[in-house]
């Protein structure tokens, strides 16, 4: 049996990211965009749960979708077919393995897709590397929360960061993360399983990675403030436009003070320091 279904979902371009942004607060576990068409993926357990979202925001954004059981061995093939390099200026390029590299870069990450994570290929991933380049992590103390394929960690220990920790709620992350640190020649101290929870309260950082999304930023931004050293920076992403003020009033409450705002398309990532 397959464990994971692909739900083809006809919608405009301009209106993808939003949907992406719903579909990933309901279960939803990776996408990827193609003109007209959205490809999303959720495990074939949620799959109740998947249609009653997806015809709940249908008729507000006036699409059709179909699905389709997707079976495991076809996994990697639908990402290798549709894996485009990125890259961040001459800065970075993350590519994967089957990629030519380009020398003309500052840095490379291979990265090598896998279904269940990104890829550094979604503007809010864009967004944070900008910002590592931008704000730098040579020397601190990082924690890339939530963590996914583990490009955040492993930019920043290229950037020359010291102790590094990753946490993801998804085995599948943990492990390829584990992968892809192998495959660059990088070590993360600690690359954990589960909730910020799992990571131990022993050290606060001066850097700390949140790209998720809304609704865990909310949940977990107080924690997050406990952990920052006063002074450390904190990178946030995965914000739509429209929940911008929301963030941005919340942290304030909380005690974080907003140093910069970047945009790209429909999201934003900010800089905010304790």
């Amino acid at each position: 049996m397959a464990t994971f279904i692909e739900y083809r979902i006809t919608a405009p371009a301009a209106r993808q990211d939003i949907l992406i942004a719903l579909l990933a607060d309901a279960g939803f576990d990776s996408f990827e965009q193609r003109d007209t068409e959205l490809l999303a993926y959720a495990p074939t357990a949620n799959h109740a749960a998947s249609v009653t979202r997806l015809d709940e925001l249908a008729p507000a954004f006036e699409f059709t979708y179909t699905y389709a059981p997707l079976e495991d061995r076809n996994w990697n093939a639908v990402w290798e077919s549709g894996f485009d390099p990125i890259r961040v200026g001459e800065r970075l390029l993350i590519r994967a393995s089957f990629h030519a590299p380009d020398p003309t870069v500052e840095h490379e990450l291979v990265i090598d897709p896998k279904m269940a994570f990104g890829t550094g290929h979604h503007a809010t991933t864009y967004l944070m590397c900008e910002l590592l380049f931008d704000y730098g992590a040579a020397g601190a103390t990082v924690l890339d929360y939530g963590c996914g394929s583990g490009v955040l960690a492993l930019l920043a220990k290229q950037l020359g960061a010291g102790h590094t920790d990753a946490v993801d709620i998804e085995q599948p992350a943990v492990e390829n993360t584990r992968e892809n640190a192998a495959t660059n020649g990088l070590q993360l101290e600690r690359i954990l399983h589960g909730t910020l929870d799992a990571v131990p309260n022993d050290r606060p950082y001066d850097l700390i990675l949140a790209n998720i999304n809304r609704n865990v930023i909310l949940a977990t931004a107080g924690a997050l403030y406990e952990r920052l050293k006063p002074g450390g920076r904190v990178l946030f992403s995965g914000i739509l436009d429209r929940d911008e003020q929301l963030l941005t009033d919340h942290l304030r409450d909380l005690g974080f003070r907003h140093l910069t705002t970047r945009r790209r398309a429909d999201w934003r990532a900010f800089v905010y320091t304790r």
